[in-house]
């Protein structure tokens, strides 16, 4: 964009020539890749016992002495990367310089940046330092991040991309202007939509952070196993021990669960206390974090689909979390904390800020489910899998069980197999609105996704021999971001609607 187009504002700080990173980050990189380091492999060499073994074979002078000269070569390499690394904006185009030992150069232009995020760990607080990532239509892979620059030249450089793209037309035709910076400013003051307490709470309860934190603990279960095997017989329990068995082992899996509902709850307060979300025109403003406080923006003009997440337990407690899928942003679980996520939503919050992200959408027709036949595959493929892993048991340990007891097994299995099966073809559909389509899918936990017609980039109808034989197709949408399933239509339902999807979205892409 040449300097006559570019808008002029009064006070901006411009980016004169090339930058470093603050004196500072040398320290803060050094702390933040040891923190990293002992995260990924601390609970693994506790697990292990081979920090122990380590120090009884080398001795602790000796340990030692490794330790300070693994420390001093780690300052020189954060010392050697932080010369190397520079950064300036040319115009619309951010270009940052850096490399140890092989050097690169990345360039960005404005136009493709879709979301700019900043973080501010408590370590940083004191420097007045964060840490600022963009990212492009690629995804993540494409992520640039400036570990630790001062607040206004961050501050300076998100203008600077956005002044970029303020006169730009939006690559979707969906907003071709952005409000002027002192309303933006003035919208940021007050935030359309808040936190309480009571939202992160259920947040904790209701989210999958319970799998992923017994999943972070795991490592831990060996020395505790040890430690209950070792201890706890010395220990005289006859006094407040139930006399049943079953009665202890209830009460030990009811304390395992409080435990890690409490961590649960604990780690939503850690990242989205004081969660706020700005409304600025174009973009969405998000503002979190107990001790480590980010922002995160998400460009509306590179949104493709708004899903809909609830839990299991979140459809009991009425609460669910919106998950914002942009270009190169993969479905699914994955990596799910790095995109914008709104948290602890009830079902009106999420119709309303869906509809704000979009204007144009409003639910309004009920679901269509899929093809019947759909819950006798789910059927026979439960059945298939229990019957191998009964198969499985009985090769591992033969005899172990009686004919009776068989028996009561495999009627309890296929019980369970026909209400799964039940479940999941009763959570399966989809409702084509106007110019959106909605999908969901899911068995006890649901997942809704929403997005454009004019998102579509391009469908195919799959049939195999036993679906021609009923008479039905599965359509897979491909988008941006990933890939929407509508499996086991009816064959001719299935390429009516693939029609009507193709016509409408190059008529929206037309206009």
């Amino acid at each position: 964009m040449s300097e006559a187009l570019r808008p002029t504002r009064k006070n901006e700080q411009k980016q004169p020539g090339w930058q470093r990173l603050s004196p500072w980050a040398v320290l803060l990189l050094l702390l933040s890749g040891g923190v990293t380091l002992v995260r990924q492999h601390l609970p693994l060499v506790l697990g292990a016992g081979a920090g122990l073994t380590m120090l009884e074979r080398l001795g602790l002078r000796e340990l030692a002495l490794g330790g300070a000269t693994l420390l001093g070569l780690a300052m020189l390499c954060s010392l050697l990367y932080y010369r190397r690394f520079r950064y300036r904006c040319d115009g619309d185009v951010l270009i940052v310089q850096k490399g140890l030992l092989e050097h690169r150069e990345f360039k960005v232009a404005a136009r493709h940046v879709q979301s700019i995020v900043t973080h501010q760990p408590v370590y940083m607080r004191p420097f007045g330092l964060v840490l600022w990532e963009v990212e492009t239509q690629a995804g993540e892979a494409s992520r640039i991040a400036l570990p630790g620059i001062r607040r206004e030249c961050a501050e300076a450089l998100e203008r600077e991309l956005r002044s970029s793209t303020d006169l730009a037309p939006s690559l979707q035709g969906q907003r071709n202007a952005t409000p002027s910076e002192d309303r933006a400013s003035a919208r940021r003051a007050a935030p359309h939509f808040t936190l309480n307490g009571k939202a992160i709470v259920l947040h904790g309860l209701a989210s999958r952070s319970i799998f992923v934190i017994a999943a972070m603990l795991s490592p831990f279960v060996r020395p505790l196993e040890r430690w209950v095997h070792d201890v706890l017989p010395q220990l005289d329990l006859a006094a407040w021990q139930p006399a049943s068995p079953w009665v202890t082992i209830a009460l030990g899996i009811l304390l395992v669960v409080a435990t890690l509902s409490v961590l649960a709850i604990l780690a939503a307060w850690w990242r989205f206390h004081g969660y706020e979300l700005f409304d600025e025109g174009d973009r969405q403003v998000q503002r979190s974090g107990l001790v480590h406080r980010q922002e995160q923006t998400l460009s509306l003009s590179r949104l493709q689909v708004v899903e809909w997440v609830q839990t299991g337990l979140g459809r009991l407690l009425g609460r669910g979390y919106l998950v914002c899928h942009q270009y190169g942003s993969s479905g699914g679980d994955a990596a799910e904390s790095r995109r914008f996520l709104v948290p602890g939503l009830t079902e009106a919050q999420h119709e309303w800020l869906t509809v704000r992200f979009w204007p144009g959408y409003a639910a309004g027709q009920p679901l269509q489910r899929v093809d019947s036949s759909y819950r006798r595959v789910l059927l026979l493929r439960h059945v298939l899998l229990s019957t191998g892993a009964a198969v499985l048991v009985e090769v591992l340990a033969p005899g172990q069980l009686s004919l009776l007891a068989w028996g009561g097994l495999a009627g309890g299995l296929l019980l369970l197999s026909s209400a799964l099966a039940q479940w999941r073809w009763i959570a399966t559909g989809w409702a084509k609105e106007n110019s959106y389509l909605r999908i969901r899918r899911g068995i006890l936990g649901q997942r809704t996704g929403v997005f454009p017609l004019q998102h579509l980039i391009s469908l195919r109808v799959q049939q195999s021999w036993l679906q021609r034989r009923r008479g039905v197709a599965t359509l897979h949408l491909e988008l941006a971001n990933g890939r929407q399933t509508l499996p086991y239509l009816n064959a001719k339902e299935a390429h009516r609607l693939a029609d009507a999807l193709l016509f409408s979205a190059e008529n929206a892409q037309l206009a």
